[in-house]
Parts: structure tokens; C-alpha cells; sequence
């Protein structure tokens, strides 16, 4: 059976992201749709640095202990305006144990309330997240030498983490946004002669408040969000990716982050296994 690392390209992307949750809450004010829930308000800091031990995941999803490997992230200001916004950054990351080094694109999207002037972040944005993961799959693909390549929207701004909705107010756990165009993409692949049609949409979802993880032999009150890539291949065979991730209020950033492993058959080309991935942050500055 073959082997594919086709959504490392979510770990990379969302990992690094550094977030703030503020220390005050919304208690007093009584008529606050807020009220109970702590601010959150995502701060990018240039020059900050954060370390991981990166695991995979065996079909069970355990940790596979000789794969370890210590993967480093720093952000940098972004320098020019990229489709509509300045206020972006760079984050670069290694991993040290191939040198492989990767870059994205981040920004938050901040709200200042008119009522008090307090700020609050509604959602984390990632340059070119969703076309960088179907590129990803169809590289996948192309290793069963389709006739051809599909066609995929361009790459935008997607939000990658949501926590307040239009008006302001905190999500719950359980509330879902969808990423990409809407509907998803369909990606049309030809192999001898056959077509073979594969439906991709993508999801975000805020699992939890106020997790507790440890990183550090510290204990962490973290904030649980996933992001979920299925694939609908010909009508007859769905896959489902998870990559959940939490992140932190002290230290600000990303504490942990699991992809999950997945095997599906697919019709014609046969089976396909995604390996999981896991990353613990250990050290920042």
C-alpha cells in the first residue's frame, strides 16, 4: 500500500500561527452576549520564535517515537500589500532533521468595538491555504499518471480559525465555516479513457474553550479548533482529514497539533493512505 503525506501541507500552514487570548473576560457588563467568555485577541509579534517536537502518526493514530524530529518557526512583518491587506506576516519554519524549510502568510482579522473601544480578533486568515492543499492532492494524484491536470481557483485569504461571528459575539463550540468557494471544487480527472470525478470541500469547526493541554511540564488553557478535507471520489467513496490544533493564551501560539491518519480505496486507482502527523511545542521565546 502507498504511502502519502498529502495534508502535511495543513500542519505547516496552520502550526506556527502565534495567538493571543486576553486575559480579561466580558463579565462586567451583565447584557454582554459575551458574558463568560474570555477575549480573544490574536497578536503576531515579528521576531517571535517557537520550537515543536514533530511525531507520525501510525494507523491508529499513536505516536511512531523514532520519527521525532524538532521543528522551529519565526515570524517576520510582511513588507508589501498582498491582495487588499498590509498587515500581514511571514512565518518560516524547518524542520531539523531534513532541513526542509516552508513559508506561509498570516494575518488576523481585528474588530475594535465603537462601544468601548476593546478589540477582539474574529478570525485568523492564511494566505493561499485551501489551493496550496489541492495542489497538494493533485500531486497526490498525478503519482497514478492521470490524462490530465484540473483546473483549481486561485489563491486568496482563508480562515483557517473563527471566533466571534459578524456581529461580535463569541462562537460556540460546535460552530462551522466553510473554506474556499462555495460548494468546494470539483476536480476533474481523466485515467485511460475513464473519468473519475473527485468533489473536494473543506471545513473549519471550534471544538472547544478553555482545554487544558500540557507543553512544557506546563499546564495550558488552550482553545480547540479543527479543519476537515473531504474528498468525494465519483459519488462512491468519501475521505475525511482532520487536523485539530490548540492554541494558547501563555504562550501565545499553537500548543498542539494532530492530523490524523486516514486509508481509503479509491475506485481505479486503487488504495490511498494519508500518514498523520503530530506537533508538541516544547520551548518559546
Amino acid at each position: 500500500m502507498r504511502r502519502h503525506r498529502l495534508m502535511a501541507v495543513l500542519l505547516i500552514l496552520v502550526l506556527p500561527a502565534a495567538v493571543f487570548f486576553a486575559g480579561c473576560s466580558d463579565d462586567d457588563n451583565p447584557n454582554d452576549p459575551n458574558k463568560g467568555y474570555q477575549q480573544v485577541d490574536i497578536r503576531l509579534h515579528s521576531g517571535d520564535q517557537f520550537t515543536y517536537d514533530r511525531y507520525d502518526l501510525d494507523e491508529n493514530n499513536q505516536k511512531i517515537t523514532e520519527s521525532k524530529s524538532k521543528y522551529e518557526v519565526e515570524f517576520l512583518k510582511g513588507s508589501s500589500l498582498l491582495i487588499s491587506y498590509s498587515d500581514w506576516y511571514y512565518r518560516f519554519g524547518v524542520d531539523r532533521s531534513t532541513n526542509e524549510r516552508d513559508t506561509m502568510y498570516i494575518r488576523t482579522e481585528t474588530i475594535t468595538r465603537s462601544s468601548d473601544n476593546s478589540s477582539y480578533t474574529e478570525s485568523l486568515m492564511a494566505y493561499g491555504f485551501v489551493y496550496d492543499v489541492l495542489q497538494m492532492f493533485i500531486g497526490e494524484v498525478m503519482e497514478f499518471q492521470p490524462d490530465g491536470v484540473p483546473t483549481i481557483p486561485g489563491a486568496n485569504w482563508d480562515v483557517i480559525a473563527k471566533y466571534y461571528d459578524d456581529e461580535g459575539n463569541a462562537l460556540d463550540p460546535g460552530a462551522e465555516w466553510e473554506l474556499g468557494p462555495e460548494g468546494g471544487v470539483m476536480l476533474n480527472f481523466t485515467f485511460s479513457g475513464i473519468p473519475v470525478s473527485v468533489e473536494a470541500t473543506m471545513k473549519g469547526v471550534l471544538d472547544a474553550r478553555e482545554e487544558k493541554v500540557m507543553a512544557n511540564n506546563q499546564e495550558i488553557t488552550t482553545w480547540k479548533s479543527s479543519i476537515i478535507f473531504n474528498l468525494n471520489v465519483a459519488n462512491s467513496t468519501e475521505l475525511d482529514v482532520k487536523l485539530s490544533f490548540w492554541a494558547s493564551q501563555d504562550p501565545s501560539t499553537m500548543v498542539k497539533v494532530i492530523q490524523e491518519s486516514a486509508t481509503v480505496t479509491l475506485p481505479v486507482l486503487g488504495p490511498l493512505t494519508i500518514t498523520g502527523e503530530t506537533q508538541e511545542l516544547v520551548s518559546w521565546f
